[in-house]
């Protein structure tokens, strides 16, 4: 995980990231007052970096030794609002991998009633060390 992403709060949802080569097993996050926007709600830029975060991840979970991703495209549909003190988790699963583009979908939910918050698609480049 990042300074960055550690410092929103956003955390592995399990001990184990992932499950298998190409699906991030989901990060968490518990929505706090620094997360709101004027609305009140959880500002549009935290799930944004939520679902880019766990999507990376999925992609990193695939690639070979010095490879490594970068975002190309990602595009966030916002389904939901949520609140201070919701407990969030995302997912994401690679659609579909060419030679050096990677699509990718995730989601953000509410598990405790199952409510979806937002669903990403996102597109990322394999980049080399070489």
């Amino acid at each position: 995980m990042t300074d960055f992403t550690a410092h929103l709060g956003i955390q592995a949802a399990s001990p184990d990231d992932t499950d298998r080569p190409g699906r991030d097993a989901g990060k968490a996050l518990t929505v706090t007052g620094e997360h709101l926007n004027r609305n009140g709600t959880l500002h549009g830029g935290v799930m944004a970096t939520m679902l880019d975060t766990v999507m990376g991840d999925a992609v990193r979970s695939a690639l070979e030794e010095g490879q490594d991703t970068a975002t190309v495209s990602m595009t966030v549909t916002y389904l939901g609002p949520a609140k201070e003190g919701d407990e969030l988790r995302a997912s994401a699963e690679i659609r579909k991998r060419g030679s050096s583009l990677v699509l990718t979908e995730a989601d953000l939910v509410r598990p405790e009633d199952d409510t979806a918050i937002a669903h990403a698609v996102g597109t990322f480049t394999v980049l080399s060390s070489d």
